[in-house]
């Protein structure tokens, strides 16, 4: 006989163990997204050359920093959510889930301007700082850099992807957060509302099969003695390993409960012994 893993036995362990890999997985592609964001900010995204009519005409440098100023602060919001991955939980992942996907929208907006249109005369003279008595007289974009900058977009919405997906399976598992005794008391709920409809159909059952019996002590007297809050489904094996921690055998349940059943009466005897009609 195999002894059973944790895994086997409680299935919320297996879901706790998936979730926890696709947090991982998306910590990775956060930390991805912030090393494009960085490295981007970093890289030359355009060469301007501007002269003043008084000197040799110059190149001037544009980096990411200057034609995009936000690639920096969203690689280290990337950084933060890394760490509020894992420790926020339900509506909070979602917003957090939300902002990445978001951030990485938004850092893919000017690298999609620099590709498919190429750098504004302009906005590169401002992005580079170059003196008001300069001409710009050639622009060179460096679409490489843009490129890195989609490549940690696409990681951080699928980061974001990932997270909300975590949230979403994180909610469905109420009964971690659960205490032994909720979980105890919901375990003796189930069973007991399960004894009832399998001795309601018992006696259903049994007064069908008597010709001479009377309707009136069927399935609808039973029926109508068992408390609709009480139904539920029967327990699960989650429910079941709960209960043989606290002390309890759910295995004696229904025979314990069969015997201090009102659907099984007892006949009274006297002081003699006999019994009572």
């Amino acid at each position: 006989m195999t002894a059973r893993t944790p895994a086997d036995t409680d299935p919320a362990v297996a879901t706790r163990a998936f979730l926890r890999r696709r947090q991982i997985y998306a910590a990775v592609l956060l930390a991805l997204a912030a090393l494009a964001f960085w490295s981007s900010s970093r890289l030359v995204w355009c060469r301007v050359l501007a002269a003043d009519g008084l000197a040799p005409a110059r190149d001037f440098d544009v980096r990411g920093a200057d034609w995009s100023p936000w690639l920096t602060p969203l690689a280290l919001v990337l950084l933060a959510a890394i760490l509020a991955a894992f420790s926020v939980r339900g509506w909070g992942l979602r917003l957090i889930a939300i902002l990445v996907a978001a951030a990485g929208v938004l850092a893919a907006i000017p690298a999609i301007s620099l590709i498919t249109g190429g750098a504004d005369s302009d906005y590169a003279s401002d992005a580079a700082d170059i003196p008001g008595r300069f001409q710009v007289l050639l622009i060179t974009t460096n679409s490489w850099a843009a490129v890195v900058v989609l490549v940690g977009a696409v990681c951080a919405v699928l980061a974001g992807v990932l997270l909300l997906r975590v949230a979403r399976g994180a909610t469905g598992m109420s009964s971690k957060y659960k205490t032994p005794g909720a979980r105890r008391a919901e375990l003796e709920q189930q069973i007991f509302a399960d004894h009832e409809r399998k001795t309601a159909g018992a006696a259903g059952v049994a007064g069908a099969g008597e010709p001479g019996g009377d309707r009136n002590d069927g399935p609808s007297a039973d029926s109508g003695s068992a408390r609709p809050g009480n139904e539920g489904p029967p327990a699960n094996e989650r429910m079941m390993w709960d209960a043989l921690d606290t002390g309890i055998d759910p295995t004696d349940v229904d025979d314990s409960i069969g015997e201090t059943s009102p659907e099984q009466p007892t006949r009274t005897q006297d002081d003699s012994g006999g019994g009572l009609p």
